[in-house]
């Protein structure tokens, strides 16, 4: 059991996003006496994400409440692995939560979607996952059909594209066989719909898919959506079904920050005999932000380019060399560009964000400053000091990971992306 009184301080700090990610989908228990929290799960990822991420908040918020010298112990529960069961339609076996990176971008989203394979039908149904092209919304889908796929209990698992899903009503009401289409899809026991969008206008099935929802729903079997907007952007969609997908949780994917990028590359590189240097990480993450399928593919031309010449060890002028034709030099984002939107954003002077201040109406900005140069621009922390004026490479790195943990809270994370978003319309 966790205090009322610890919650209440966590959830006020970093929203109820991140207690859910550390606390609702692990067991924790608090030794008073030893001044130990002890936080079980059974996923690895979720393990290294909070390790990695909330362990000093969760230690900072535990001596605020209850005094100095608590340790924070994280622990992976194998015990509860579980058999493959026969049925597995299309899965692709690579797209686990074991090789999904999260970042800030799409945690809430991975943790839906863990929250939905660990009680599937009972914690959020539908879930319905929505964000641009490349950011992630098919692993998830999958990461959830492979891990359900495990149970004894979930015999039938369907993922399908909204496509192929027309298609198959098409041909099964040319060939006088709709019963079939209906019982394929409505005894399934998860069923996961990809680009949903591809739907729109399409009123029959529109209808069937309505009544083929409304039958998984009532039987308690779950239902996962992706889609590139949200269902109150979907025009040409029935009201009755858009209401369905608000039924339930919506989760929004974002364009990953920097250490996200880097992330993501390094877990790419794991499958290939190739050794990049940091700085050629730092190059990728940098200049591929928009898209991580484009991350990979520009990772995918190195590796091809390296093998090609049997080059094992690939230095930053190389990559810049096979990567020339890929990066798009008017697309680029400068620190000057960040500066004036920040400025422009909290309605403060350049003297003030570079002051030595403590007032939180200055602080706050110069931190937010301070993560948008190392997520965008992916700068070295001893860089961003000196454009601040030759402040302390520690001091530039408390910043920027007070605002990467403070991201779970709805304020800042609307902060973030509203300059985000500004940027890239300049």
């Amino acid at each position: 059991m966790i205090p009322q009184d610890f919650i209440d301080t966590f959830i006020e700090e970093l929203g109820q996003v991140a207690y859910d990610i550390c606390f609702n989908l692990s067991s924790t228990t608090l030794d008073f006496n030893s001044k130990v929290i002890k936080i079980i799960t059974n996923d690895k990822s979720l393990k290294d994400w909070i390790e990695n991420k909330y362990v000093p908040i969760i230690s900072e918020i535990l001596e605020k409440t209850y005094g100095e010298h608590w340790r924070v112990e994280l622990f992976l529960d194998t015990q509860g692995e579980l058999e493959t069961t026969e049925y597995n339609e299309q899965l692709n076996p690579f797209f686990t939560f074991e090789n999904f990176v999260v970042g800030n971008s799409n945690q809430f989203a991975y943790a839906a979607s863990l929250a939905v394979a660990q009680k599937p039908g009972k914690t959020y149904n539908p879930l319905f996952i929505y964000g641009s092209t490349g950011l992630g919304k098919t692993h998830l889908m999958h990461a959830i059909g492979n891990y359900l796929s495990r149970k004894k209990n979930t015999k039938k698992i369907i993922y399908i594209s909204s496509e192929k899903f027309v298609n198959d009503l098409i041909n099964s009401i040319k060939e006088k066989k709709i019963e079939d289409f209906r019982n394929k899809y409505r005894k399934s026991d998860l069923i996961l719909i990809d680009d949903i969008q591809f739907i729109v206008g399409k009123e029959r099935t529109q209808e069937e898919l309505f009544h083929t929802f409304n039958e998984l729903y009532l039987s308690n079997k779950q239902i996962v959506i992706t889609s590139d907007r949200s269902p109150k952007d979907l025009e040409g969609i029935e009201d009755r079904l858009r209401s369905r997908f608000q039924g339930g949780l919506i989760a929004d994917v974002q364009l990953p920050d920097f250490e996200t990028r880097k992330a993501i590359v390094k877990k790419k590189l794991e499958r290939y005999d190739i050794e990049l240097e940091d700085s050629v990480l730092d190059y990728l993450a940098q200049n591929f932000r928009d898209n991580v399928r484009e991350l990979e593919g520009a990772l995918l031309k190195i590796i091809a380019f390296s093998d090609i010449e049997n080059i094992k060890k690939v230095s930053l002028d190389k990559a810049k060399e096979i990567l020339k034709d890929l990066i798009d030099k008017n697309s680029q984002i400068d620190v000057e560009d960040i500066l004036e939107v920040v400025l422009n954003y909290f309605n403060i002077t350049k003297d003030e964000l570079f002051s030595n201040s403590r007032e939180k109406k200055i602080v706050y900005p110069r931190q937010v400053f301070t993560y948008l140069l190392r997520d965008i621009l992916g700068l070295p922390f001893k860089n961003i000091g000196n454009i601040l004026g030759g402040k302390d490479h520690t001091t530039v790195m408390h910043a920027y990971e007070k605002i990467n943990i403070m991201l779970a809270s709805p304020k800042v994370y609307n902060d973030i992306y509203s300059i985000k978003r500004i940027l890239n319309r300049n």
